[in-house]
């Protein structure tokens, strides 16, 4: 038999085996009975539980939890197995699996209070606080929508205008001579705000009326003709607008509040060795 035959029969084999000790569990104890230590699986002596299950799923991105019930639970359980054989392979005496060992569960319980403390409610009262301060430090301004043509030459600029000037569709003369990347959408730059060009094109832009056409126009990148399509003025959103956005502020608020304060109280020593940094590149000093 082939080796690929046999890694086929093995995967099917070992998918068999995952989905029987899953059933086994199922006749064998009734739903009141099952828990976080629920037996699932053992190997080699280490028992796999519902509970392993239950926190790997609570892990997952909501990409993976949309998943049908049982195909999640089957993959959950098949991909803990497989990390339990594999890691029972490890040797746990070397240095660097112990170091990347503890500093995988400090990361891990320091986000589980950072998420504690990002999952809890924000008052209507807070959201009303936050979006008057943010009311209160808004300024309005104004967006600019514009199209331009962009030429190598004075001559060809002057040549692109007269062209205009006869009735020639703006869009299209762009498609067809502009040499800046916007010509493909007719010359179109979108909405923009002060200080988003420029300077020599942006005070061509704000001397003209909405639909005016430049005169050629100078810049670094070549000879602009520039149209204003339409001006806008930008005010404060409303405050059903912004209030996933103040929510977050105020989760993102509380975090570092419950951090700071947890890090202020803490007793932290700094040994007084002088350290040449130079020495966390020396990864030998993992070796056993």
């Amino acid at each position: 038999m082939k080796k690929k035959d046999k890694k086929m029969r093995s995967f099917k084999v070992f998918s068999l085996i995952v989905g029987s000790l899953y059933f086994f569990q199922t006749f064998q104890v009734s739903a009141s009975e099952f828990n976080d230590k629920t037996v699932l699986a053992s190997v080699n002596g280490e028992k796999i539980t519902l509970g392993h299950v239950v926190s790997f799923q609570r892990a997952l991105s909501d990409q993976y939890k949309s998943m049908e019930d049982s195909a999640l639970f089957e993959a959950i359980l098949r991909q803990l197995i497989q990390q339990e054989i594999l890691s029972q392979e490890v040797d746990l005496n070397l240095k660097k699996n112990k170091y990347g060992l503890e500093n995988n569960a400090r990361a891990f319980l320091s986000n589980e209070l950072i998420k504690k403390f990002s999952e809890a409610e924000v008052s209507e009262s807070e959201v009303k606080y936050l979006y008057a301060k943010f009311v209160e430090n808004f300024i309005n301004y104004t967006e600019y929508n514009a199209s331009h043509i962009l030429l190598s030459t004075e001559s060809k600029a002057i040549e692109i205008l007269n062209e205009l000037k006869n009735g020639s569709s703006f869009s299209n003369l762009a498609k067809v001579y502009s040499i800046g990347p916007s010509g493909k959408q007719g010359g179109s730059l979108g909405w923009f705000g002060q200080g988003a060009m420029v300077p020599t094109f942006e005070e061509a832009v704000f001397r003209l009326e909405v639909n005016q056409v430049s005169e050629p126009i100078k810049t670094d990148f070549g000879w602009h003709i520039i149209k204003l399509n339409d001006v806008r003025e930008i005010k404060a959103p409303s405050l059903e607008e912004v209030t996933d956005e103040l929510i977050l502020t105020a989760r993102q608020n509380r975090v570092e509040k419950e951090i700071n304060k947890i890090i202020s109280s803490a007793n932290v020593v700094y040994s007084e060795l002088e350290i040449n940094h130079k020495i966390i590149r020396n990864e030998k000093l993992l070796d056993n």
